[in-house]
């Protein structure tokens, strides 16, 4: 057995003080009727899953668009002035952001939005807005 005067070495009068303070009880109860343990989630899981592959696929789209030889014809700095220049950088960087915001419109929704309802609604409305129109409209 150890002897009590070894317990006393192991801790310092006031250390309950110290202690880090409970946690209180969770308010909302999510234990189902039989004990267990309730789920729920997984339909929105499964949504929030398909369109972020809405988003990958619209992302493939705008890549193909971006890169199609009739506009790419106009990704040429012309003759060097500056105002060819600056309007093929403008063009550039409006296809680099085309091609990226499906995928950080997902993520930063799918991170950033807590409520199911919201974060769903959200990601609907960027896989409507975020439509690779330039693609869809060649295939036509």
């Amino acid at each position: 057995m150890t002897d009590p005067s070894d317990e006393d070495a192991l801790s310092w009068d006031g250390d309950d003080a110290l202690a880090a303070p409970r946690r209180p009880a969770p308010l909302i109860d999510d234990r189902a009727e039989d004990g267990r343990t309730a789920s729920g989630g997984g339909f929105a899981l499964l949504l929030v899953g398909v369109l972020g592959g809405v988003a990958v696929i619209e992302t493939a789209f705008w890549i193909r668009s971006a890169f199609e030889t009739q506009i790419a014809a106009s990704l040429t700095p012309g003759a060097g002035t500056p105002v060819e220049v600056l309007a093929f950088v403008l063009n550039l960087a409006g296809r680099v952001l085309a091609i990226a915001a499906p995928l950080v419109w997902y993520v930063v929704v799918a991170l950033r939005v807590r409520l199911p309802s919201r974060r769903l609604a959200l990601l609907l409305l960027g896989a409507l807005l975020l439509v690779p129109w330039p693609a869809i409209l060649a295939a036509a």
